[in-house]
């Protein structure tokens, strides 16, 4: 199964056993024409719509046909716990978000992900736990499609110094939030960003 986010709707491929999780509110196309792709793309686009399921046998292929209507763009981030169970959040434009952010020529999933939170954050002292399922999600810009790729890690921090948000990144507040009392469904986010927190509540 794959799920990509356009416009902070899921665009969802996936075999016909798994279709019965989604939200009744998706489109649900039954094995369509592959060649349609981009019609779905546009579609799930436009402000009305609330995201498609399709349903095939083979959602890998499928996957890397839609891919190759977008520049792939790879990033990395991290949800960070420190010593008191709370878990970092930024605000990015308004929203909610985690810390996050392109990978670099020359540099691995790991290190960038590090990189990331410590740039936006104004911290160190990070490791990483382990990994989380990636995430997918679309923008434009200058009128091209981009898909961007985040690695995701699960990283512990004993920082306890001050937390600076990286302005020029948009970001204008950091703070630990309790993890036990954060509730996804209610948090002012992407909803790309609540599926990677409540991936990882389920995991925890």
């Amino acid at each position: 199964m794959y799920k990509i986010f356009i416009n902070d709707k899921p665009f969802i491929l996936c075999k016909p056993e798994e279709a019965a999780t989604f939200s009744a509110d998706l489109e649900v196309l039954m094995h369509p024409n592959p060649a349609m792709h981009m019609d779905w793309i546009r579609a799930i686009e436009s402000a009305q719509h609330k995201g498609t399921c399709v349903i095939c046998d083979e959602p890998a292929v499928l996957f890397e046909s839609v891919k190759a209507n977008f520049k792939t763009i790879q990033a990395a981030g991290g949800l960070v716990f420190n010593d008191h169970n709370q878990v970092l959040l930024i605000k990015r434009l308004g929203l909610w978000d985690l810390p996050k952010g392109k990978i670099d020529q020359g540099e691995n999933k790991y290190e960038s992900a590090i990189r990331e939170v410590e740039e936006e954050c104004g911290m160190k002292e990070l490791s990483i736990l382990h990994e989380y399922p990636c995430s997918f999600h679309t923008y434009k810009l200058q009128g091209h499609r981009f898909l961007k790729q985040t690695f995701w890690f699960k990283m512990h921090s004993s920082f306890n110094g001050k937390l600076v948000p990286q302005t020029e990144e948009n970001i204008t507040e950091v703070k630990w939030v309790n993890w036990d009392t954060l509730n996804p469904n209610s948090l002012d986010t992407y909803q790309s960003i609540r599926e990677v927190l409540i991936a990882a509540k389920n995991a925890n």
